[in-house]
């Protein structure tokens, strides 16, 4: 027998749920997925992405320091294949999948070992800020919240890898075969997706931990739409 949500639960997976959705729905995501995708556009975009990767790794290591024992082996499972990647499927770790995908609009691997522009250094250091300064429910929700808005299972019309995908296939003419780094996270965040959801049952039973978790994920979900509306500056620029 399935077992019975709480009230807290349910409206707390309502609520990031519709957080998620309506990110979607924001000037900065909207101004972002409006801009037609040029090779040029793509190869910047992958490779500030890429900074991206790195601090997640940096952020899911600061919350595992500070999460309770269960958590720590849920995030340790959750950054196996990001760290290390999966023997069983045959797919590289996420790092080496960005560089491949980047191969594909002519970036090199030595490309990547260049800083970020200013935007994607400032929004990375404020998710790490979270990460390590928020009680841990806070800043667990504010990494868990991007994979929630990166799941098809949650996101109405597809999360963000899947809709940057399909730009890039139909405007950059790449095709989907040759974007191996979406092409997995589109699979794989579905999954990361239920996280938070698997640590709400015995982590959550008030509503002060529960706002714990609205507010992190607000925290998360706000740099990330800053962090696309400074990308969406930088490439409008380009042609």
């Amino acid at each position: 027998m399935a077992r019975k949500k709480s009230d807290i639960e349910k409206k707390l997976i309502r609520v990031l749920g519709k957080m998620a959705n309506d990110a979607f729905k924001s000037e900065e995501y909207t101004r972002f997925l409006s801009i037609p995708m040029t090779r040029k556009r793509a190869a910047y975009y992958i490779f500030e992405r890429s900074h991206f990767h790195l601090n997640r790794r940096e952020c899911w290591a600061l919350v595992q320091a500070r999460a309770p024992f269960d958590v720590k082996q849920m995030i340790w499972h959750h950054e196996e294949d990001e760290l290390a990647g999966s023997a069983e499927r045959g797919v590289e770790n996420h790092w080496i999948l960005g560089m491949r995908e980047g191969a594909a609009l002519g970036l090199k691997r030595s490309d990547f070992n260049k800083p970020p522009s200013d935007g994607t250094a400032i929004c990375t250091h404020a998710w790490a800020r979270i990460a390590e300064a928020e009680p841990w429910l806070a800043s667990l929700a504010s990494s868990c919240i991007l994979e929630i808005a990166n799941s098809d299972a949650i996101v109405k019309g597809g999360g963000i890898a899947n809709r940057i995908a399909q730009k890039i296939a139909k405007e950059a003419k790449v095709p989907l075969k040759k974007q191996v780094s979406n092409v997995e996270h589109m699979e794989v965040d579905i999954t990361h997706a239920n996280l938070l959801y698997e640590v709400l049952p015995k982590h959550v039973k008030t509503k002060r931990q529960a706002e714990e978790v609205l507010h992190g994920a607000r925290l998360g979900i706000g740099v990330n739409k800053t962090w696309f509306g400074l990308m969406a500056a930088q490439i409008e620029n380009m042609r």
